[in-house]
């Protein structure tokens, strides 16, 4: 696969990452975080809504074990939904496999599901589509904290473009692999979740999700 291919199937990840980072890194500056800072944290942390709470965590004095346990889990989903990728990952070797890992975001599992990658080509593939996620993220930062410093934004709202973006991925998703089963189930555990209170719901549905991804591993192949 070409890299122009690549940066092709990323694309909509730059439509959404790019103006979200920039929404954070503006956020980010107008509580007096270093332009500089919120880049390097975009870089190292690489996680999203947690990077807005690591911000308000900063403004707050929060203490390190309220930063983990928060931190812990707002990305608690990644364990749930990289059991359905442990199977593309296993082959991977060095860098190639920690990297993956490191850089795996909700778009960029939900890219990797969704592209026909040759075996004998995701070692070189699956870093390059991670870190263009990264990059995309990262300048986006930049932007938002660099010029935010001299500029009013409201960025309220714009954290939906990641909701978007990941729904069109899913529907893309589904449309490849055909399984209704695994859409009525995350129909009926989604309505489930709308009884449970706010602050369980996500954990709850997360257990429910992968306990039948486990117990189904070999009916449901995802």
């Amino acid at each position: 696969m070409k890299f122009i291919d690549i940066l092709k199937i990323t694309t909509p990840v730059a439509l959404a990452y790019i103006p979200l980072g920039m929404a954070f890194g503006i956020f980010a500056v107008s509580y007096e975080i270093p332009w500089y800072f919120a880049t390097l944290m975009s870089l190292i942390v690489y996680a999203g809504s947690a990077e807005f709470l690591i911000v308000a965590f900063i403004i707050s004095f929060a203490s390190i074990l309220e930063v983990f346990i928060a931190i812990f889990l707002v990305n608690l989903r990644h364990f749930f939904y990289g059991i359905s990728i442990l199977n593309d990952f296993k082959n991977l070797k060095g860098f190639s496999k920690i990297y993956s890992i490191f850089g795996l975001t909700d778009e960029t599992f939900a890219l990797l599901k969704l592209v026909d990658i040759k075996d004998e080509e995701k070692q070189k593939v699956y870093p390059i589509i991670t870190a263009l996620g990264h990059l995309y993220w990262v300048f986006g930062v930049f932007l938002g904290s660099f010029f935010g410093q001299f500029l009013k934004f409201d960025s309220k709202g714009l954290s939906f473009i990641l909701t978007a973006l990941f729904i069109v991925l899913s529907i893309e998703l589904y449309n490849k692999v055909k399984q209704k089963n695994i859409v009525l189930i995350s129909i009926f555990i989604s309505i489930f979740g709308l009884f449970l209170p706010d602050k369980y719901m996500l954990v709850i549905t997360l257990l429910i999700s992968a306990s039948i991804l486990i117990l189904f591993k070999e009916r449901i192949k995802i």
